[in-house]
């Protein structure tokens, strides 16, 4: 029992740091909250969790290289740990790095099928891609995993870098799910969205079998 103490000391300690670092990350302490995961991972240096944590931080600093480089050194320690994946698509979807950035998406859906996050992303990357078929349908699949996940994250667009006219149909899209679901109060906030984004073919409601419910 005295020979397992230190280590179970040390993944006490260990976990304290990676605790600590998650409140100062979520207090937008970014200073510290890398001190305490560089702490965390002076401990445990193969722990993918940790480096993924440390990843966010520089991911919110828009420090995209060091991001980079950490979110790798978290698959690197572990290939099955799916967020790391996630946050590589963000990392490289806010550089315009579309085909990488689906890369990395599909790999985290793929370890991670209900990731609501990672189907919202990968949609807005077809989107840029101009598939705007396989986006919506990426779309429907988070809203049906997560459905409030659009209110909760309201101010960032899935944190994805967006053109205008890209930006304009991603809202679009929003706004015929909610109606064939037949939800007229979401349908209204998005095609308001839409308008406010630049968007202007409004006779799409009128020929668009998924307004159907609520048209009137």
């Amino acid at each position: 029992a005295q020979q397992k103490r230190p280590a179970a000391d040390a993944t006490a300690t260990f976990n304290a740091h990676v605790r600590q670092g998650a409140y100062y990350l979520n207090q937008g302490s970014y200073e510290k909250a890398l001190e305490e995961f560089d702490k965390a991972l002076a401990l445990n240096p193969s722990s993918a969790k940790a480096y993924n944590l440390s990843g966010l931080v520089h991911f919110r600093q828009k420090n995209y290289q060091a991001a980079e480089s950490q979110f790798l050194n978290a698959v690197a320690a572990d290939a099955s740990f799916a967020p790391a994946y996630n946050n590589l698509g963000g990392v490289y979807a806010m550089q315009n790095q579309w085909s990488a950035a689906k890369k990395m998406l599909t790999k985290a859906i793929s370890l991670s099928p209900d990731m609501a996050s990672a189907h919202f992303s990968l949609g807005a990357v077809y989107f840029n891609l101009g598939q705007a078929e396989k986006g919506t349908a990426c779309f429907a699949k988070g809203i049906a995993l997560d459905p409030d996940y659009l209110e909760k994250n309201s101010t960032s667009l899935v944190g994805l870098s967006m053109g205008s006219v890209s930006l304009a149909e991603v809202h679009f899209a929003f706004a015929k799910l909610y109606a064939s679901a037949g939800n007229i109060e979401r349908t209204v906030e998005f095609l308001t969205k839409a308008k406010q984004a630049g968007f202007q073919d409004w006779q799409r409601i009128a020929r668009e079998t998924d307004f159907e419910k609520i048209r009137d």
